[in-house]
């Protein structure tokens, strides 16, 4: 009886997972699966391999957008598109890499890249395990912004394409790309990172050699925007070094490796700095003012904070600052995520943003995830700083 009972019991706990995941089924995850690093998860597993999130998307995406072509990075599944959807949906997505603006354009970001809620984005976005999916972006918006802020620093690296280096971001840029760079059967950029830690490698990206391989990443996060080439990825680890460049069928075009002598950034001292004076607002996490940049403090954080997710909206004193693609908004939006630009150090949370240089009246920043903003906090920037 006892053996019946709990077979029983394992039969229900895979029914109640089966129907509380649906229409994921085919990604289910036993329970001993560790999914306290979402992140991690999320480069680890196939999280979507049937695509099954896909055609919700498009037809919300078709819901949001009723009339005219629509623009979509390849990303999306256009099997799904083909094989499910009905003509008069179907033939209005087109796929490309090549963005204008003025059209309607759509960019599923997934994985490495955070959710940009606050960017123009539809408002449905794919998740599982508390792990996102896929979201979709306005590409001239996303793109636009990354390659912005890399322009305002010199590059670590200047080549082809110049590459920029946020911590665990990189953002390659080329202005004035040929059309080839973002076809499929063009020219590939490749990276190879070495992590910090060697425990951090994800061994199915490469067996051997002590570093991963995001090729595919990249693939999927670049595109040409106004005639010009933008790549970007957020690597789930601190990094050691990297090599990089571009190769075709028939070799390497370019390439570049760099190694960093320094260490993984001391988010420990940034704590105890910043602990040193008053907060500028307290909440959630504290933030506190240091020179051009805002630290986030909260203690007691728990791993789930790996995905936390933070907007940061800063208002400068002269609007003619702001580039002008962001004039009509009135504010820069600098959104960014704790696994990009902090840590958790012994047991508590820190994250640092740099602010731009122009003077800045207010800041307003906080977190959110797929439901809103879960906190908002309001201030002045002192003069001076």
């Amino acid at each position: 009886a006892g053996a019946y009972a709990l077979a029983g019991a394992a039969i229900a706990v895979a029914l109640v997972s089966m129907v509380r995941i649906h229409p994921y089924q085919p990604n289910y995850f036993n329970v001993l699966v560790d999914r306290t690093t979402p992140e991690g998860l999320k480069f680890r597993y196939h999280m979507d391999i049937w695509d099954q999130s896909m055609l919700s998307t498009l037809g919300g995406i078709a819901r949001e957008y009723p009339s005219g072509p629509l623009f979509l990075s390849p990303a999306f599944s256009f099997a799904i598109r083909d094989r499910v959807l009905p003509p008069d949906i179907r033939d209005r997505f087109i796929r490309t890499r090549d963005f204008r603006s003025g059209e309607r354009n759509l960019l599923k970001i997934d994985p490495g890249q955070p959710c940009p809620a606050s960017r123009p984005a539809i408002a449905y976005v794919a998740r599982l395990y508390a792990v996102t999916l896929h979201c979709v972006v306005d590409p001239i918006a996303w793109f636009g912004d990354l390659r912005r802020e890399a322009l305002t620093t010199e590059p670590l690296i200047r080549s082809t394409y110049d590459v920029w280096r946020d911590e665990r971001q990189l953002t390659y840029v080329r202005d004035g790309c040929p059309l080839e760079d973002v076809e499929e059967s063009g020219p590939r950029l490749f990276l190879h990172a070495v992590p910090l830690d060697s425990d951090d490698l994800l061994g199915w990206r490469h067996p051997v050699g002590g570093f991963d391989n995001f090729d595919d990443i990249l693939r999927i996060g670049r595109a040409r925007i106004d005639g010009n080439c933008v790549a970007s990825v957020v690597l789930p680890y601190p990094i050691a070094g990297i090599r990089t460049g571009q190769l075709t069928n028939d070799g390497v075009l370019w390439e570049a490796e760099v190694a960093f002598a320094e260490e993984a950034p001391d988010y420990a001292a940034t704590r105890r700095e910043a602990l040193a004076g008053a907060p500028l607002a307290r909440s959630v996490y504290d933030v506190h003012l240091a020179g051009r940049a805002l630290t986030y403090l909260r203690d007691g954080c728990t791993d789930e904070e790996a995905d936390a997710r933070f907007f940061l909206h800063v208002y400068p004193a002269d609007e003619g600052d702001l580039p002008e693609h962001r004039r009509e908004h009135g504010f820069d939006n600098l959104d960014f995520t704790l696994a990009a630009r902090g840590a958790r150090i012994d047991g508590d949370c820190v994250a640092v943003a740099r602010l731009p240089d122009y003077p800045i009246a207010t800041v307003r920043t906080g977190q959110y995830d797929d439901t809103g903003a879960l906190w908002t906090a309001e201030f002045p920037i002192p003069d001076g700083e």
